[in-house]
């Protein structure tokens, strides 16, 4: 066997074993976040089944005019009233929703939402996933 034939075969072999590698990352990407894609579109199907009133009311009121920007949230009675709130912020009523605490603690689980209570009202703070996905921008 002379050298040339041993150096194109060692060449061709290292070319296709060099392409297929990569031509398998590429695949297994591509189908690793499809199923990213597919699990986070099922989470968030079931946040939406689970609470349904809750998620409803939060979509709406982030599309109100001038409020896509606000973050923080409190939750209270609606007979109650909140004392030195500085800027703009929500709040959602626990007599109006009787599963409101269920869902604040799932979406803490789930770290959706972040705890900034500085008082005796509870106080939650939006994460950007969250918000994306009640304005409904990307998922």
């Amino acid at each position: 066997m002379d050298f040339q034939s041993l150096a194109i075969g060692f060449l061709t072999g290292a070319f296709t074993g060099a392409a297929g590698n990569y031509l398998a990352d590429k695949y297994t990407d591509t189908r690793r976040r499809k199923e990213e894609k597919r699990e986070t579109k099922k989470f968030w199907k079931d946040v939406e089944a689970r609470f349904p009133k809750i998620i409803q009311e939060m979509k709406s009121d982030l599309k109100q005019d001038g409020m896509s920007g606000v973050r923080v949230f409190f939750v209270k009675e609606s007979y109650t009233m909140l004392a030195f709130v500085t800027e703009p912020c929500f709040e959602y009523n626990t007599d109006k929703h009787e599963d409101l605490r269920a869902a604040v603690h799932f979406l803490l689980d789930n770290n959706l939402l972040k705890d900034i209570t500085p008082g005796n009202a509870p106080m939650y703070r939006m994460s950007e996933r969250l918000v994306d996905f009640l304005l409904e921008r990307k998922l």
